[in-house]
């Protein structure tokens, strides 16, 4: 489960399930109030769903063990989140009864972190995917996963936020939930009290009002799972960067440089940084620093990242570089991360 604050990192949960049922009501009205009567839902409701959707969910180890949650939803495809394949297969299925089958990627969608396997086993059950209804602040939700060191367990919260955007390492347009998840549920199916999938479980982190999780919802992405059924496999564009970072004063400082920009790091090869021409740690002396991109100044990775992704795989951005005291302009064509 990725970290919402940080890529590629952490955030353990300890303690027992949070008591998220008796909450005193917030001052909602008007269309809300459906929301909020939805939220009021007895555990039991949910606990009902969870005895019959259990059955389809699995647990997706890699080479190195457990690596998150998926679900059938069609015989022989299960859905998960992409970066829970992203590293590589091969993929070992463990099945509601224990029953271990291998897998296959079939497609994805990195953009919205979300990933198709195939596999010969036979489905306990499937779930059913709602693509149609827009999920509602307060509505009560169960997620399925393998996070704490427990096997396809429950866990109950519900929305606080649609449509949010917690920060540029994420998909956009997640929703925010009070479902206390943690590493290993990555992948796991989000329920609503009819038993259908409203969306994955991509992200935790801790927010202003304190600890959320997120998941990518299914509304409107018909398309979207018919095309990865089909074979495609759609990446964020990169420019194939490790360790690029805001150049502070203080480290400004540190290399006799001027402050503002983003240091570029270490270069990838064969990515588009690199076939750009630009120089990095690696290059000796001092690296580039990135100033804008088309145009829009950045000034920290964040910065950067938000603006490449305004973009797509082949499309080309106009970079201008600061290296030493020369300031030039170069071209570099987006591609997916290099190796992927």
């Amino acid at each position: 489960m990725r970290k919402a604050w940080g890529i590629l990192l952490l955030l353990p949960l300890a303690g027992a399930l949070c008591a998220l049922w008796n909450q005193p009501a917030p001052p909602w009205g008007g269309s809300e109030k459906v929301a909020w009567e939805l939220a009021q839902a007895p555990p039991e409701r949910l606990q009902e769903v969870y005895t019959q959707a259990h059955p389809a969910v699995l647990r997706i180890d890699g080479p190195e063990g457990g690596r998150g949650t998926g679900f059938f939803y069609r015989e022989g495809l299960v859905l998960t989140a992409y970066h829970v394949v992203a590293e590589g297969g091969p993929y070992s299925l463990v099945l509601s009864n224990q029953k271990r089958a291998t897998a296959t990627l079939v497609g994805f969608a990195e953009p919205m972190d979300l990933a198709i396997l195939a596999t010969e086993a036979r489905a306990p059950a499937l779930l059913s995917l709602e693509t149609q209804r827009r999920p509602q602040v307060g509505e009560a939700v169960l997620h399925i996963g393998n996070g704490r060191g427990q096997f396809i367990a429950p866990r109950y919260g519900r929305i606080t936020r649609v449509s949010v955007d917690p920060s540029p390492f994420l998909p956009q347009g997640l929703v925010e939930t009070s479902l206390p998840l943690s590493p290993g549920d990555s992948g796991g199916p989000v329920l609503d009290l009819e038993g259908k999938v409203v969306g994955v479980a991509v992200a935790i982190g801790q927010t202003e009002e304190g600890f959320r999780s997120f998941f990518t919802p299914f509304l409107g992405r018909d398309q979207v799972l018919a095309e990865m059924e089909g074979g495609k496999r759609s990446y964020w564009p990169y420019l194939g960067l490790r360790g690029p970072r805001g150049l502070t004063p203080e480290l400004a400082r540190e290399l006799g440089l001027p402050p503002g920009g983003v240091l570029v790091g270490e270069v990838v090869p064969g990515g588009a940084a690199h076939r750009a021409g630009l120089r990095g740690l690696e290059a000796g002396g001092v690296p580039d620093v990135i100033l804008e991109v088309n145009g829009v100044k950045v000034n920290s990775f964040e910065d950067l990242l938000r603006e490449v992704r305004r973009y797509q795989v082949g499309d080309r951005v106009r970079l201008t570089v600061r290296r030493g005291g020369e300031v030039f302009q170069v071209e570099a064509d987006l591609a997916p991360f290099p190796g992927r």
